[in-house]
């Protein structure tokens, strides 16, 4: 009976991604090009052992499907040429010892492309079959039922292989799949099961869902424990989710830098499996992309199912684009499409560059749980056309930026993004010093402020000859300057410098449009911060009624918001 080359489809699947036979978004594409180039190396410390590749892909193939009509007729796994490439590049790559390259990897891919059989059956061979002595290895996810779902299909595998069982002294318990002879377990790990998980001497671990994790609490309590292994790895694989604050983007941007090359790491894998932008999400060409188990385990029929329901309703739309072709949406409702947003970021932005330009600020001020602070909207003419280039300065208090919680506050501040002032209790007098620099530096022209918390410094604001404006925070004074800013970002005429804490406010809001299409900033949860979001749209409301001619022109606001309002209108055909 001859042997499958294992080596040899994980080749040919990343030939033919990389000639677009296979048709793939640009992060796959960027997945098999670094695969590509790394063979091309020489003098370096890895190699490709083809060995490594088919001892353990004969063994996932050995493995019996547990559930669905492949169980049914009591068939054995038949990996997919896109599965061989990620079993190959995490377990093909090592060192002149023999040691794993990789320790992490990142797999992202839609729904019913067969993650949860892919990682019992790695974890079954990192247990059991690899070779490790007293090997851990846990199948870790938020709650114990998720936990549980890629265990449980360990499980069944094991008990439906009695030859498994006797030939590698492997057995199937209720909490635990364990080998006496080796020391070596199985088991399923989360965070609200409770105990003590520092005592973890973790071998492999399969982290479910990353994007369901509300910190990186469990990732970090893994990462830690790997430290006393030779070649552990770390293997997360999800869907896209909605939080993109969460640790599961944070991985994830990791991942896309690194396939871009901008930054370097040798110990990582990840590949993503989603759309390019611009691609028709209605089409099943787009479907295809994003779905590499396309026509296997991924129907054609129930995806356009799906599709046909997503038209109808934007509830379910978001949830399509999320969960069947892997699009990141922070809310079920956002505001901002963030891939647009990001575009928008130039990162070699300063605010030194606008000086003599027209600057509008916006205040949305917290003296206590929530971020205080202000935006800064510069304007420059570019052409014919008037461009918006955003800054954000925002401020917290030490005691708040201190709590368990609020980990993200201390890694903004030491990045310079977020200022922290003494005590518990935002210090308001730092950011009318910074406001009074701006006035003394640059073209200020308008302050607008939501007079909650802001009364006083508003007060001396105009005590010093800065013209500061009441944005009363109803719908009617916020909806038209959140719909221009719409308008600004996806015409690519509104910049920002990549500041995170404003991306991450941006990201947060959630709109429910009234019946006159009217929409209001909200949050879904109380630590979605939304507070830079608004001092955003708080200047962008004033920065909206500066004319050509570089006056404040508000005798015409209705007619400004009657141009607005058939501008927006007209964008959105």
């Amino acid at each position: 009976m001859n042997q499958k080359d294992f080596s040899a489809i994980c080749h040919q699947y990343a030939l033919d991604v990389n000639s677009e036979k296979i048709s793939a978004c640009l992060y796959v594409k960027q997945a098999v090009k670094r695969y590509l180039n790394d063979l091309e190396k020489t003098d370096w410390q890895w190699h490709f052992d083809k060995n490594k590749v088919d001892h353990v892909c004969r063994f996932i193939e050995l493995l019996p499907h547990t559930q669905g009509k492949w169980a049914t007729a009591r068939q054995r796994i038949v990996l997919e040429p896109f599965q061989v490439f990620i079993v190959a590049n995490i377990f093909g790559w090592v060192d002149g010892s023999g040691r794993r390259r990789y320790r992490y990897g990142y797999v992202e891919m839609p729904r019913k492309n067969g993650k949860s059989t892919l990682l019992a059956a790695v974890g079954l061979y990192c247990a059991f079959i690899e070779g490790e002595q007293g090997a851990q290895v846990y199948s870790a996810a938020t709650t114990r039922d998720q936990a549980r779902i890629v265990w449980e299909e360990a499980q069944r595998m094991v008990n439906r292989l009695p030859k498994l069982q006797s030939a590698f002294d492997v057995k199937a318990g209720q909490h635990s799949i364990f080998s006496t002879n080796t020391a070596s377990s199985f088991k399923a790990l989360s965070r609200d099961q409770g105990g003590n998980q520092d005592g973890l001497n973790v071998h492999c671990a399969l982290v479910d869902e990353l994007h369901a994790h509300k910190s990186s609490e469990m990732l970090d309590v893994l990462e830690s424990a790997t430290g006393a292994r030779e070649q552990p790895v770390v293997i997360m694989i999800t869907t896209a989710g909605f939080d993109l604050h969460g640790v599961c983007y944070r991985e994830r941007q990791t991942v896309i830098d690194i396939l871009a090359d901008k930054v370097g790491h040798d110990r990582y894998f990840g590949i993503i499996y989603t759309i390019d932008d611009g691609d028709d999400w209605t089409s099943p060409d787009t479907w295809r992309k994003a779905n590499p188990n396309y026509g296997v385990s991924v129907s054609e029929d129930a995806l356009a199912a799906a599709c046909e329901k997503a038209k109808l309703q934007p509830t379910a739309q978001t949830n399509f684009l999320t969960k069947h072709l892997c699009v990141w949406v922070n809310a079920r409702s956002s505001w901002m499409d963030m891939q647009l947003w990001a575009a928008c970021a130039d990162k070699h932005l300063s605010p030194e560059q606008f000086a003599g330009c027209p600057l509008f600020i916006g205040l949305d001020l917290a003296s206590k749980s929530d971020l205080a602070g202000k935006v800064r909207v510069f304007m420059r003419p570019q052409g014919e056309e008037q461009h918006f280039y955003v800054f954000s300065d925002q401020y917290i208090n030490e005691e708040t930026a201190e709590l368990p919680t609020n980990k993200q506050y201390l890694a903004w501040a030491r990045q310079g993004y977020l200022t922290l002032t003494d005590g518990n209790v935002t210090d308001f007098a730092q950011i009318e010093q910074d406001i009074l620099e701006d006035f003394t530096n640059f073209e200020l022209k308008e302050v607008g402020f939501d007079p909650f918390n802001a009364v006083y410094i508003a007060q001396r604001l105009q005590a010093a000859g800065i013209q500061v404006v009441e944005i009363p925070q109803q719908t009617r004074f916020l909806s038209e300057p959140m719909k221009w800013i719409e308008v600004l970002v996806r015409s690519g005429r509104l910049h920002h410098n990549g500041d995170p804490v404003l991306s991450w406010a941006v990201s947060n809001v959630t709109v429910k449009p009234d019946a006159n299409d009217n929409i209001f900033p909200r949050k879904d949860a109380p630590e979605n911060k939304i507070d830079p979001a608004v001092a955003l749209i708080n200047a962008m409301a004033r920065a909206i009624h500066f004319d050509e001619v570089g006056s404040l022109d508000t005798s015409s606001d209705a007619a400004m918001d009657d141009y607005l309002r058939d501008f927006v209108r007209v964008s959105r055909r």
